[in-house]
């Protein structure tokens, strides 16, 4: 039996398997992609459809999961849709007047299907989930089932099991090797030690969810404490949005929309009118949230019950819809707060830009340099005769770093720095005497002027809502006999800081327009000025009158840049230059002296050398010991050697006549200069020789330290 309704119902599920079904198949992506199952559920919620599809089993079909029942409907023993606990209040918005759109956002927001709302109320939704286009197999009449059937089969069908989406791995692609191969009937849950019951109650359900409805119902008589859930008639993302900013702000929303009603800004910014701005209602929010109200209306209890359900963005609107032209009033308000900071940096670029207008006009160096530069440019076209320009437009300056010399690698603007050091040094400075060109480089004079007028409107639209706004308000106050400042302060329970000692008769915003007005034409007649300015420097430097101004002074501050670039290249130049020209006139000397000695060797070696050239070769070899040889010289060695061994008395014969002329020439040194005799060095080399040869044979010349 049990093997014959297995069979009926795998012959059953003709549909797609649910994790193959289009309308499903990219959540089920989502998940092997690795994305949380909560993530996935809201993405099934976000796209209007029920989260809990995924906790159906993805190898089966939805509708064979979903149409387990009968093959025919047969009766409806639910509770219909509209008396439903969990979707009634739905039904109660829609016949208060709010309109269908937002009920469904309600849904929306409260994690349910927004698309319950297409069904029909009069039948329960899991009659019409259920009933809905079930086949009848073809050639199979079934029987009327018995109430035994009948009771087994709904046993069945309720229990319910937690699902675990994971990927298995196909069992033909498991190797011997593997972990999975090793661990295969390792383990039997039968032989395990659990609490099977913790298990059932963990992992399974068998209640049916009708039932759990009823429960609800039922509960709702009983004196627990039920749980609050806000009535939005907006959309639930916007209401969640709104609630934030307002819960940031910590202010009754009665004393937000009063503050926006006098057009006073308080202590809010830009940023946070901007925002409450936002939140203002629409005109579908306006609808349903008026018809809410208007059917809460019969009583002041139920009023009160029914604000108490709306959530916080949804009180702010209800507060902000009795202010007349509150859009208005928030454009006020955020200019207001805004046009002192704004105006300040208009006028910041206007005297930027008038400065540098001023400096280019004026400076002498820049003068001087620009005729340096046409001048030069003249002789490298012409050689300095026949056609000359009589002058060049600004974007030649930028030119000058690219042009070469025939060398490939000197530039005009390096050339012409050298010009500069050798002729008047000064004009390498004239930066100094531009300091502003700098900033007035990124000043658009066009964009400037677009503000001005732009601001200008703007002051002329706050002018006149304050001044709508001020005639009511004085119409007002005149039935009442005071001030309008009075009857500001009034609304404001007093709490009115704006200073009305000047204006007894005019709205702070009034106070406001008229001031900035005043600012206004200060800034314009500014603006104007720097026009007529920047008109002359372009005339003063032949360039188009169309020009914008932050491409005239961005080429400046361009050929400033490179001009200083060269100068350092250049100066990096000239003092390599300088370290190679002392570095070969250090190795030029040091080659001089050495071809002195070799001369005065050569011509004491010849023979018949007289003391004078016996001097001089002393000179010479003294000279190259003194000034820092890695050790004396041999010929010195031996001159030194020599005198010390005449002194004792030892015999020098004429084959070291080079000695004995060196020898005489340092004694006759010595004794003009009254030094002391030879000592030191020389005269250990002497004592040296002394013992190495005979008192009658000196040998060859005595070479290294003897």
């Amino acid at each position: 039996k049990k093997h014959d309704d297995d069979e009926e119902e795998e012959e059953e599920d003709t549909g797609p398997p649910l994790k193959e079904d289009p309308e499903y198949t990219k959540y089920f992506k989502m998940l092997k992609m690795g994305l949380p199952m909560g993530a996935v559920q809201n993405a099934l919620q976000r796209d209007g459809k029920d989260p809990g599809i995924m906790d159906l089993d993805p190898e089966k079909s939805l509708k064979s999961q979903l149409n387990k029942d009968d093959d025919e409907p047969g009766e409806d023993m639910g509770v219909p849709l509209k008396d439903d606990p969990e979707y009634t209040k739905y039904f109660k918005m829609l016949k208060m007047g709010l309109p269908m759109g937002a009920v469904q956002n309600a849904l929306l927001r409260d994690g349910k299907d927004p698309t319950i709302m297409d069904l029909d109320p009069e039948k329960s939704v899991e009659f019409q989930r259920n009933s809905g286009g079930k086949k009848k197999k073809k050639g199979k009449k079934k029987g009327k089932k018995t109430k035994a059937e009948k009771e087994k089969k709904e046993k069945k069908l309720k229990v319910r099991r937690k699902k675990l989406f994971w990927n298995p791995i196909d069992e033909g692609k498991i190797k011997k090797h593997s972990i999975w191969y090793k661990v295969k009937g390792a383990v039997d849950m039968g032989k395990l030690k659990y609490d099977a019951s913790e298990f059932d109650s963990l992992f399974t359900d068998t209640s049916n969810p009708a039932d759990k409805k009823k429960k609800v119902g039922a509960g709702d008589s009983s004196s627990g404490p039920k749980q609050k859930k806000s009535t939005q008639v907006i959309d639930g993302k916007r209401g969640m949005n709104g609630g934030i900013i307002l819960a940031r702000l910590k202010m009754e929303y009665s004393v937000i929309a009063n503050m926006v009603d006098n057009m006073d800004s308080g202590k809010f910014d830009a940023t946070q009118l901007r925002a409450l701005q936002e939140f203002l209602p629409t005109d579908e929010e306006h609808q349903g949230l008026d018809s809410y109200i208007k059917s809460a209306s019969t009583s002041e209890e139920k009023k009160k019950e029914a604000m108490d359900d709306l959530c916080a963005c949804e009180k702010y609107m209800v507060a902000m819809m009795v202010v007349s032209e509150s859009a208005s009033k928030f454009d006020c308000m955020l200019f207001q707060s805004q046009f002192e900071c704004s105006l300040k940096e208009i006028v910041d670029e206007i005297i930027k830009l008038s400065n540098a207008c001023k400096e280019v006009r004026t400076s002498s160096r820049l003068q001087k340099l620009m005729a340096v530069i046409l001048t030069l440019g003249n002789h490298i076209n012409t050689g300095g005769t026949g056609n000359l320009a009589s002058g060049f437009s600004l974007d030649a300056l930028l030119k000058l770093d690219e042009a070469k010399a025939f060398d490939k690698k000197t530039s005009v603007l390096q050339y012409l720095v050298k010009l500069l050091k050798q002729n008047d040094e000064s004009l390498i400075q004239f930066k100094e005497e531009l300091p502003t060109v700098a900033e007035a480089g990124s000043v658009m004079l066009d964009s400037l002027s677009a503000d001005m007028k732009q601001m200008k409107e703007e002051v002329e639209k706050v002018k006149k809502t304050a001044e709508k706004e001020g005639n009511r308000l004085r119409r007002e106050a005149k039935e009442k006999n005071i001030t309008v400042a009075e009857l500001i302060a009034e609304k404001a329970d007093g709490s009115n800081n704006n200073d009305q000692t000047d204006y007894k008769d005019k709205t702070p915003m009034e106070v406001f327009s008229l001031n900035a007005e005043v600012e206004m034409n200060k800034a314009l007649t500014k603006t104007d000025d720097v026009k007529d300015s920047y008109g002359e420097v372009l005339e003063y430097f032949g360039e188009d009158e169309k020009m914008p101004s932050n491409e005239f002074f961005g080429t400046i501050n361009k050929f400033i840049s490179n001009f200083y670039a060269a100068v350092e290249f250049v100066d990096k130049m000239e003092a390599q230059k300088l370290k190679e020209e002392k570095r070969a006139a250090a190795l030029q000397a040091k080659h001089e002296k050495k071809l002195a000695a070799k001369k005065a060797r050569e011509e004491a070696m010849a023979g018949g050398a007289s003391e004078k050239s016996a001097m001089a070769a002393s000179d010479a070899l003294s000279a190259d010991f003194t000034e820092g040889g890695d050790r004396p010289k041999p010929t010195l060695a031996a001159a030194a050697a020599a005198a010390s061994l005449k002194r004792r008395g030892s015999k020098v014969d004429a084959k070291n006549g080079f000695i004995a002329a060196a020898v005489a020439a340092t004694k006759k040194k010595a004794e003009e200069e009254n030094g002391p005799p030879l000592g030191g060095i020389a005269a250990m080399a002497a004592s040296a020789a002394a013992r190495k040869k005979s008192v009658n044979d000196i040998g060859p010349p005595a070479g290294g330290i003897a």
